[in-house]
């Protein structure tokens, strides 16, 4: 049997003009801290999310990055 967690990515990733090997160094460090901890990187999923503001207005719509790790329970 598996067991899965579930972690949110950054909503946005700032970074300096032509830095942008700075952006995927934190996914990489983020995958590394929890393979350290015995979880096997599995896959990364987006969740649309429909936020409703008000009776009056649109919904917000917002998409998470997720990363899905996975490990022998």
């Amino acid at each position: 049997m598996k067991q899965y967690r579930v972690v949110p990515g950054p909503r946005s990733i700032s970074v300096a003009r032509g830095q942008t090997g700075d952006a995927f160094a934190e996914f990489e460090d983020m995958i590394n801290w929890h393979a350290e901890r015995g979880w096997v990187y599995h896959s990364m999923e987006t969740l649309t999310v429909s936020e409703k503001q008000g009776c009056l207005s649109q919904p917000n719509i917002i998409n998470y990055y997720m990363l899905i790790f996975e490990r022998d329970a």
